[in-house]
């Protein structure tokens, strides 16, 4: 496929449907809708062959979606996106093919677990204190009884606690809400390496509340530390960041990672075409998904 433009996120020459790759979606373990049976159907529906479950900070749903997947013929990879700082910016960064038993690992994802518990705690008594009561809370919780700080802020609107959602976001940032839990670039890649794992920088084109575009600069810094690859195909990269990110790791000799980013329904897991990912299948010792006969693809998605 060298020699071809490469385009975005929307181009359908990009998929092939029934034998898909995708690397990067969530469940309810984080921030997404998806129990690891409906992820794992969705996906069979959807065509894809290989695909990586890679929740914020936690590996929960990765045997769970294992364990399904192979009913399905669907190679489930270890995956999760580690929140990192560096040089006083916040990125995400996923990691391939770990030992999931590996003890630092854990104890790295523990700690930014940890983070994220006390500060919830705290935002939740500094509120108290102020009076307000998050009667709400409860009902914001998901299935597994997970809920992202920003609930706080919502449970106060929703309770009528305060007359407008601005002016709960207001209340929450006073209380602690924008500071954001992560590990040092430097340690998670260490530690990810230790692991046997794989290293790419989630959609580094990607702008969003309380976290950076990574610069070239930066990739190389990380690289430095041991960075294996970049997740150049996402929804949010336009063609331009598409073919910068993508030459970059040409030249650097970088794996090539795509991801949908799957959260719910509303965007669903996207078979992308193996071959724009061949070096991290080779990365992975996989091989490159061959599409089905659609009698096949059907059967297995049964």
């Amino acid at each position: 496929m060298s020699g071809r433009n490469f385009y975005s996120y929307s181009d359908n020459t990009l998929k092939a449907p029934g034998a898909g790759v995708d690397f990067h979606m969530h469940t309810l373990a984080s921030d997404g809708l998806w129990t690891p049976e409906k992820l794992i159907e969705t996906a069979a529906e959807q065509g894809l062959r290989v695909l990586a479950v890679s929740d914020h900070d936690t590996i929960e749903s990765v045997r769970p979606a294992q364990e399904l997947g192979a009913r399905k013929g669907i190679k489930v990879i270890p995956g999760v996106e580690i929140t990192i700082n560096w040089k006083n910016a916040m990125y995400h960064m996923l990691v391939f093919n770990f030992n999931p038993d590996d003890p630092a690992l854990n104890a790295l994802l523990a700690d930014t677990d940890k983070q994220v518990t006390d500060k919830k705690t705290e935002m939740i008594e500094a509120l108290k204190k102020k009076g307000y009561k998050l009667h709400k809370l409860d009902e914001l919780k998901n299935a597994a009884g997970n809920y992202q700080a920003i609930e706080i802020a919502r449970a106060l609107y929703l309770g009528g606690e305060v007359p407008t959602f601005d002016q709960a976001m207001r209340l929450g940032w006073q209380v602690g809400m924008e500071r954001i839990c992560s590990q040092s670039a430097d340690k998670a890649i260490a530690v990810s390496l230790a692991a046997g794992g794989i290293p790419i920088m989630a959609h580094p084109g990607r702008e969003e509340h309380g976290f950076k575009v990574a610069s070239l600069e930066v990739l190389r810094e990380m690289v430095e530390f041991g960075l294996a690859g970049v997740e150049v195909y996402h929804y949010s990269h336009p063609p331009a960041e598409v073919e910068r990110y993508r030459n970059f790791a040409k030249q650097n000799e970088l794996i090539i990672s795509a991801g949908s980013d799957s959260h719910n329904e509303s965007r669903k897991p996207t078979p992308w075409d193996p071959e724009l990912v061949r070096n991290m299948l080779e990365r992975l010792n996989v091989t490159p998904p061959k599409a089905e006969p659609a009698w096949k693809q059907a059967k297995r998605a049964s």
